[in-house]
């Protein structure tokens, strides 16, 4: 009871409740309207001795109505119908002004009046409260709420009719009803974002999205989701870098990147990505060794919880799903949030029965380049008519100065001993890393491929090409083969502690003997009975017969 205390006090300091907003209409009107009132009041006014008289109230209206347009009305009425202005003076508005004035209703003469004041039944506040709770009930749940509270005058007509008239901040999509988080996502202001001081490739915004559509898996063939990762250009609405993955990773993200200033030679100024490890990775984001400072790349970092700000990106995503997912291999294999419930769910099956075929991720990837192509070449309204592909050869590059095959080569700090270095328990050896013994250096190596490693010094100035010479263990040539080796590890690990709670549960923790013992040891619910009275005191009846000795 003290929460929902709490929440009618929140609810009334949030906004008033409309029973109790101007009570009196006449109270609450301006001065400016109160003369308005008043003037109407003056005009109508002989009118009220014909009605008095017999005549009907219509007849009275328009008499008057024939005198103002005939010019035959006295000096004074002619001047108050010059004051309230002629477009207002037809018969419906004088017959409403006369009816009011006779019924001594000065409020029903003020501009803009809406009607009598509602009455206030008492259950207003608490028909609020029941209203904004998360559970989003309706209008007969809460009448029915009051009436089993016992609040008298209730009706569901009466019920809904308040509630359809409470402000925005308690109505339909209250912070109470949806959360203040969804309400400021959704019904408050948001910062638009201008992009008229931006350059083209000047930003690139990323994010991951998992496809609305299933594929066959490469390795295993069974139906999965690839994750697509993408940079975008906002002022130009171009993606010139995206990489599909089996999931979002920090790998997915340096590829996707590097593939883009690849594919352009251009480095971007900075990037506007979000703040989980796939994007702040210290593999992309070291002071020294991260992928964004070998390039002189900004970071700025969505804020958390806040889609508006990535606008950009999301809407591209969104024009994936609506014009590319929901159509590829035929749109057998869509399963978007808007996809027939029936049809994904008897995917499985289907694939079994030969009904529906997976395509391959080749095949995804292919459609999906062809797609792209087209929509970098389709006019766009937010830019004047003008394709993506018009505003990115507007482009001026700022070229990557490297060779092209390093842009996606990680780099990590390490130590020098005795002409080798360590990385990820393998063993490096060069000549030449003599002169850097117990110092440290950047190492830059190949995700496919750990024949070798590039080594820097502090300064960023290249030093020497050391060979691989040893490895700890067994471990694969693919640095990227052995983070999947990794993966799997630990997949089958969270697979043995399922199977292990599923045999833990398997077993009761009461067996049927175990509640027969508990039921023995409980003590008795009720006092044992009273004993019997003395003998003499108990009359003895023979009930079979009595009624024969009677």
């Amino acid at each position: 009871m003290g929460a929902v205390l709490a929440m009618t006090k929140d609810i009334r300091q949030m906004s008033d409740l409309p029973a109790a907003l101007n009570p009196d209409p006449w109270e609450s009107a301006s001065e400016a309207a109160r003369s308005v009132a008043g003037f109407r009041e003056a005009l109508v006014s002989p009118l009220a001795e014909l009605v008095n008289n017999g005549a009907s109230i219509n007849h009275a209206a328009a008499l008057l109505k024939a005198q103002l347009d005939g010019g035959m009305a006295n000096p004074r009425t002619l001047h108050l119908a010059r004051v309230l202005g002629s477009k207002g003076l037809s018969v419906p508005n004088i017959k409403r002004w006369l009816s009011a004035y006779l019924k001594g209703d000065k409020a029903s003469l003020l501009p803009k009046y809406t009607g009598r004041v509602r009455q206030d039944y008492g259950w207003e506040a608490r028909a609020v409260a029941l209203y904004n709770i998360p559970g989003k009930p309706g209008y007969a749940d809460v009448a029915s709420r009051l009436i089993e509270e016992g609040f008298e005058d209730v009706t569901e007509s009466r019920v809904k009719r308040y509630l359809k008239a409470l402000p925005a901040t308690l109505g339909e999509f209250s912070p109470a009803r949806i959360g203040p988080h969804l309400h400021r996502l959704t019904r408050q202001k948001f910062q638009r974002r201008s992009l008229t001081e931006v350059l083209v490739g000047e930003i690139y915004a990323g994010d991951g999205h998992t496809a609305d559509c299933y594929v066959a898996h490469p390795n295993t063939g069974k139906p999965f989701r690839p994750e697509l990762t993408v940079f975008i250009d906002p002022k130009s609405g171009f993606v010139p870098g995206w990489w599909l993955t089996e999931a979002e990773s920090t790998v997915s993200t340096m590829f996707a990147l590097s593939h883009a200033m690849r594919q352009h030679n251009h480095v971007p100024a900075w990037v506007y990505v979000d703040r989980g490890p796939g994007y702040r990775a210290k593999l992309l984001s070291d002071e020294f060794t991260g992928f964004y400072s070998r390039f002189d790349i900004g970071v700025i970092g969505a804020l958390p919880g806040n889609p508006h700000g990535k606008g950009w990106i999301e809407r591209f995503f969104r024009t994936v799903r609506d014009k590319h997912d929901k159509f590829f291999a035929g749109g057998t294999v869509y399963c978007g949030d808007d996809m027939a419930p029936e049809t994904n769910r008897r995917l499985s099956a289907d694939l079994a029965m030969g009904r529906r075929t997976l395509p391959s991720l080749k095949q995804y990837v292919d459609s999906f380049t062809h797609w792209l192509e087209h929509y970098h070449n389709q006019p766009q309204d937010k830019l004047d008519g003008r394709t993506p592909a018009q505003m990115w050869a507007e482009l001026k590059p700022v070229s990557v100065e490297i060779d092209m095959a390093a842009i996606a080569r990680p780099r990590e700090e390490c130590t020098v001993s005795r002409q080798t270095v360590r990385l990820h328990n393998r063993f490096y050896f060069a000549e030449a890393l003599a002169l850097y013994d117990a110092k440290k250096v950047d190492v830059e190596y190949d995700l496919h491929h750990d024949d070798r490693v590039w080594i820097f010094d502090k300064k960023g100035r290249f030093v020497v090409e050391a060979k691989l010479v040893n490895k700890i263990g067994v471990l694969p040539a693919s640095r990227l083969e052995e983070g999947r080796d990794r993966r799997l590890q630990g997949q089958i690990k969270r697979l043995e502690r399922k199977a292990d709670e599923a045999r833990a549960r398997r077993h009761d923790p009461l067996s049927a003997d175990d509640q027969f013992t508990a039921l023995d040891s409980l003590g008795p619910l009720l006092p044992p009975p009273p004993p019997p009275p003395p003998s003499g005191e108990v009359i003895h009846i023979d009930l079979l017969s009595w009624k024969d000795d009677k």
